[in-house]
């Protein structure tokens, strides 16, 4: 085997196991106040909600929460890394046997791009997975449905449900017209307050205006089979198109691989689809985002005097403040472009683009 290939094995290695150290102790750190959270959510509540459940609730939100620092984190562990290697004289050791601070930093850089791709393809469907369970576990324990809250989006449509004073509907549509706020082709399944299933609407069209949905030449069937019709339907309501909107599945608790089909799904019937695709778009510039970080690491330390270590321990310090707003600032971006003030790609890429242009130019000249 090469030294090459020897060293980088070993680097590989040695740069994955100071970023799990890293993420173990943010893991831990997180645990700690998710744990005193829920036990502060639940403390009011008489459901004597057992101590395994609130554990693995505190175990589940902090694999989501830590998921969203991982960027942050790997930045951490290079600069542990650096630190160990230096530390142990490992720097000059690799100099000595004929490999260069190129090689060297080929090699890390590699390697962060190894990290972004194990962050989407790993950690990023264990976070879905994660929102999911957490999402159904409370859905258990406090005994609350959350179909109000939720629409149902397939090939031939929308499913949702409106309830409103001693009626609710279970509503259908074929598609949406945003551009006049209305509802194509629908049914509207109506209930009383025992859920009792009363009548089926048929119609054309609908929309709301003031406080109630409004069915042209509506047909209704009720529940003997007669039929009968009617110009004007009217059903109370508490919704808004605005509100229907907001209905769609939340994008973080949407695998990065099914969320291109869900994104068809939305453009297919009419909905807003901008902050699904910008939130695909923020995933994969994740791996951009790894490796300007990296990258940034690597240009402060990777040179070290061991004479002089409180200078090397001011440049540590220096990074780590330089380093805040270039993650922060991307996911400010990332928040602009979900109102759509600034074009998808822009938000999600600019930042970590510009990031590693910047570095790399002083990599050059260094």
């Amino acid at each position: 085997m090469k030294i090459n290939d020897v060293l980088f094995k070993y680097i590989t290695i040695s740069f994955f196991k100071n970023i799990i150290i890293v993420l173990c102790c943010f893991f831990f750190m997180i645990a700690m106040l998710e744990y005193m959270e829920i036990v502060r959510r639940f403390a009011s509540s008489h459901a004597g909600i057992p101590n395994k459940t609130i554990l693995e609730l505190t175990v589940l939100n902090s694999i989501v929460t830590t998921s969203s620092f991982f960027p942050f984190a790997v930045f951490l562990g290079t600069i542990l890394f650096f630190i160990t290697i230096h530390g142990r004289m490992e720097l000059m050791i690799v100099k000595c046997v004929g490999i260069s601070a190129r090689q060297l930093t080929r090699y890390i850089l590699c390697s962060a791009l190894l990290m972004g791709c194990l962050h989407i393809t790993i950690l990023d469907e264990l976070s879905v997975f994660s929102m999911n369970k957490i999402r159904a576990i409370e859905s258990r324990v406090t005994k609350k449905t959350q179909i109000e809250e939720k629409m149902t989006i397939t090939n031939k449509g929308v499913w949702f449900r409106d309830v409103c004073q001693s009626k609710s509907y279970i509503i259908y549509a074929k598609s949406f017209l945003n551009s006049h706020k209305k509802l194509l082709n629908v049914r509207f399944f109506e209930f009383d307050e025992q859920n009792n299933f009363v009548a089926s609407i048929y119609s054309e069209e609908a929309e709301i205006i003031g406080h109630s949905w409004q069915l042209l030449n509506a047909k209704i069937v009720d529940i003997n089979g007669s039929e009968k019709n009617s110009k004007l339907f009217e059903a109370p309501t508490n919704l808004s198109f605005q509100n229907i909107d907001k209905m769609t599945t939340n994008p973080k608790s949407i695998s990065f691989w099914s969320m291109a089909k869900y994104v068809k799904m939305l453009e297919k019937v009419g909905l807003s689809s901008i902050k699904h695709k910008i939130n695909w778009f923020a995933r994969l510039s994740a791996i951009l985002q790894i490796f300007a970080l990296v990258l940034l690491s690597i240009i402060f330390c990777i040179n070290y005097d061991a004479r002089n270590t409180s200078r090397y321990a001011l440049k540590v310090a220096t990074l780590i403040i330089i380093a805040f707003p270039v993650h922060f600032t991307n996911n400010i971006l990332i928040a602009i472009g979900e109102n759509g003030r600034i074009p998808i790609w822009v938000s999600a890429f600019s930042m970590p683009t510009l990031t590693i242009l910047i570095m790399y130019l002083k990599l050059l000249k260094k």
